[in-house]
């Protein structure tokens, strides 16, 4: 009988926590993604699919801010502070590597994809909805590229993209982010 107490309350403490890591494997995973950058690699790679994680993040952005009204700088700041939460998440502990970085587009897009993350842990209802709304800076960063502004333009892949307003771009069609459709931006 001790032995069947034992096991039940063994298996009790592995489904608590299971879902422990069920309610926080956004954020931990996101914490591994980044970890797993090759940040040697970051900058050093120039690919017209690059223009097209910029254009559909900055699709996703304005149908954010369109959506809820939100007064922030557009199209790239911190989803989580526009909608109004702010937390100290110890990213520099959890992401060393994030620290050290001097490029401010990159750094930024990971603290705001992970804080992003741990919305979507708290079950927040806008964070849910746009959970994939980093994605494609992530891979842009993940694939060794980067971006630069100038005059008005954001530069990537060889391209520029002249930056229009929230509202024109939230009514653009979405573009196909898949390993597949990235590859279509080569030929």
């Amino acid at each position: 009988m001790k032995a069947l107490i034992h096991l039940n309350n063994r298996k009790n403490t592995k489904q608590k926590i299971g879902k422990v890591e069920a309610m926080m494997s956004y954020f931990f995973k996101g914490i591994e993604r980044i970890n797993n950058i090759d940040w040697n690699l970051s900058g050093t790679v120039d690919e017209p699919s690059h223009m097209a994680l910029i254009q559909e993040y900055i699709r996703r952005a304005a149908v954010l801010i369109t959506l809820y009204d939100l007064e922030t700088p557009y199209p790239f700041f911190k989803a989580s502070h526009a909608i109004g939460f702010d937390s100290d998440l110890g990213l520099s502990e959890k992401c060393p590597e994030l620290a050290g970085l001097k490029n401010t587009f990159m750094k930024g897009t990971c603290e705001a994809y992970l804080e992003w993350l741990n919305l979507q842990d708290t079950e927040n209802d806008i964070a849910l909805k746009f959970h994939d709304l980093y994605e494609p800076l992530i891979l842009l960063i993940e694939r060794g590229g980067t971006l630069r502004r100038r005059h008005g333009d954001i530069i990537a892949g060889g391209y520029a993209f002249p930056l229009a307003n929230a509202d024109y771009m939230s009514k653009q069609a979405p573009i196909d982010i898949s390993e597949e459709g990235l590859k279509a931006w080569a030929n």
